[in-house]
């Protein structure tokens, strides 16, 4: 095989790479930074700029006229209103009934457990009620009727569950 001898075209000159740096920052600094700052001050401008800037501040001052976002007296007559409001509705809304602290409670009680917060099973609950509560009850009264019941059925089951075999 023959042996190729390749040389290449380019060559640095000696001692090129030693000052580089020194060399390209300059070049950069020539090119980038001009020659004056291109901000002028005029003349005696620091002299007398305390004398300028005391008068600024010691000038009297106008006060400003300030809105206020809310106004307060209006705030204070309408919570007035909404509180006689719901005092009034409250107090003449059933005026034949007495009601008490005991009746007031229970039917917190009642609302709450109406609206699902209470959680209990039917084993928890008859945990809770005494074989003498349960003689005590009056179940005359709460027997249904057919019709009642039919008429329950109708009103919250779906027509596909009423005509299923």
């Amino acid at each position: 095989m023959k042996k190729e001898n390749k040389i290449q075209g380019f060559k640095a000159p000696e001692d090129y790479f030693e000052n580089f740096e020194e060399r390209l920052f300059y070049k950069i600094a020539e090119e980038n930074f001009p020659e004056s700052s291109g901000f002028k001050i005029p003349e005696n401008y620091f002299a007398d700029l305390e004398n300028r800037l005391l008068a600024v501040v010691e000038a009297p001052k106008t006060k400003s006229k300030v809105i206020p976002l809310f106004r307060t007296k209006h705030i204070a007559a309408v919570a007035a209103v909404a509180a006689s409001l719901i005092i009034g509705i409250s107090i003449f809304k059933n005026p034949d009934t007495n009601t008490t602290i005991d009746s007031l409670q229970l039917a917190t009680i009642d609302n709450y457990i109406d609206a699902g917060n209470l959680n209990l099973d039917f084993y928890e609950l008859t945990s809770y009620i005494s074989d003498e509560d349960i003689s005590n009850l009056d179940m005359q009264h709460l027997q249904l009727e057919d019709a009642e019941i039919e008429a329950y059925l109708f009103e919250n089951t779906s027509e596909t569950i009423l005509n299923e075999p």
